[in-house]
């Protein structure tokens, strides 16, 4: 339950977050706002880290860097930056719901890479979101 229910603020917190950014993309550009989002995300995570986690710093190894790394350069850089110019191009409501459309691609990943197993229930799901995909895309 306690996965849930942090799984639900994040949603709220990218939710507000993608209003916000469109407020903000009104004034700038993209690149920019990415480069100052990722400038505070980063204080504030860092911050956070060094306060909760410091012990465990010390006992991260070179693989396990480069796979975060690579989930860095994905999620935070590349992935805000192509979120922010979706919003900036299609608005909040049609952006953000296909960015939610991440589930999707992690369950055929997870699939593909990780050889978990589907469920009926897994299945339902893709579906739907594939479903949803094509509503939001053919809105005008």
């Amino acid at each position: 339950m306690t996965g849930i229910l942090f799984a639900l603020i994040a949603a709220s917190g990218w939710g507000s977050s993608a209003v916000f950014t469109k407020i903000a993309l009104e004034k700038i550009d993209t690149r920019l706002g990415t480069i100052v989002s990722l400038f505070f995300s980063t204080i504030v995570m860092f911050t956070i880290s060094l306060a909760t986690q410091i012990d465990h710093f010390s006992k991260l190894k070179m693989p396990d860097m480069i796979w975060f790394f690579a989930a860095g350069v994905f999620t935070f850089s590349l992935g805000r930056l192509l979120n922010y110019t979706g919003i900036s191009f299609v608005g909040v409501s049609k952006s953000t719901p296909l960015v939610g459309t991440s589930t999707l691609f992690a369950t055929i990943f997870a699939i593909l890479l990780l050889g978990e197993k589907p469920s009926p229930l897994i299945g339902i799901g893709v579906l739907l979101v594939t479903i949803g995909i094509i509503f939001i895309t053919k809105s005008k």
